[in-house]
């Protein structure tokens, strides 16, 4: 069985890394710090939809500073899947939003461990 122990963000452009956090009660996504661009706010999330064998989406909340209202969730921006890229022989997740692009790949530190019922089956 695995646990997944941290998840860092890295700006593939800038070599830039920030440590995701969990929020309590929920157990399927790693965010990143709000920041801002333009007149919004921004918030990256990683959404491994409770599967945590496969490639999370990388998911985005955006909040207008006028309004202080969360823009409704549309591609591209919302749900950004990682493409492999040959070159750099990573995956990355091209996030784009209103000529903000970001190039990003993850750093995933797994620990590997079997629970108490396995171990005595």
């Amino acid at each position: 069985m695995k646990f997944l122990v941290s998840v860092k963000v890295v700006n593939v452009d800038t070599k830039e890394e920030e440590t995701l956090y969990k929020r309590k009660g929920n157990d399927r996504c790693q965010f990143k710090e709000w920041f801002t661009y333009k007149n919004y706010q921004i918030q990256l999330r990683l959404d491994y939809n409770g599967n945590l064998n496969e490639a999370p989406i990388l998911d985005a909340d955006v909040k207008d500073m006028t309004t202080g209202k969360i823009i409704k969730k549309s591609p591209p921006w919302h749900n950004t899947e990682a493409k492999y890229d040959a070159t750099s022989k990573i995956n990355i997740y091209a996030f784009k939003f209103d000529g903000l692009e970001l190039q990003l790949s993850i750093i995933t530190t797994w620990a590997m461990g079997a629970s108490v019922d396995t171990i005595l089956k």
